[in-house]
């Protein structure tokens, strides 16, 4: 009898070095699908208070070019009246959007701020105003107003905030 023959197949130990190499390369692509998953979820956040822009940009224009100093002076409704499925609150401050995350994200991203601010050619009401947001410089030429609080990872901002 040969104790020591070797049977065809794949013994236990390959089967589970096999099984944990997957598990680890498995374990690799989730946080960057997270990231992903996370990212539209801030670029929803970013798109819902597109409508809000006008509003600030016509209050410029009408004021001889000052911006709102706050939600209230922009006649929009209170900053914590302002929600959505990701967002916990927009401040205005000084023209600047402040959008503070919370709602249905990670607790980890609750309170994190993501501001989009007005640019313009100063002295020049003619001129179009723009909007920057996140870590996005300002063009040059222009100023921006408010100040830029973004305190996000900017790998999970869009591009454009970047």
């Amino acid at each position: 009898m040969n104790w020591f023959k070797r049977s065809d197949g794949f013994t236990l130990i390959e089967v589970v070095l096999v099984v944990a190499i997957i598990v680890i390369l498995a374990t690799l692509a989730l946080p960057s699908r997270l990231g992903q998953i996370t990212q539209k979820r801030i670029i929803e956040t970013i798109e819902l208070v597109e409508a809000y822009k006008p509003i600030i940009e016509n209050h410029y224009r009408i004021h001889a070019g000052t911006f709102p100093a706050d939600n209230l002076a922009a006649g929009l409704p209170d900053a914590e009246k302002i929600r959505g499925n990701y967002l916990r609150k927009v401040e205005i401050r000084d023209g600047a959007m402040h959008l503070y995350l919370g709602q249905k994200l990670s607790p980890k991203l609750h309170n994190k701020i993501i501001s989009i601010q007005p640019v313009f050619v100063e002295d020049s009401l003619q001129s179009p105003v723009s909007w920057i947001c996140g870590y996005n410089k300002k063009p040059e030429g222009m100023v921006a107003a408010g100040t830029n609080l973004t305190d996000l990872e900017s790998f999970l901002l869009p591009g454009r905030c970047r």
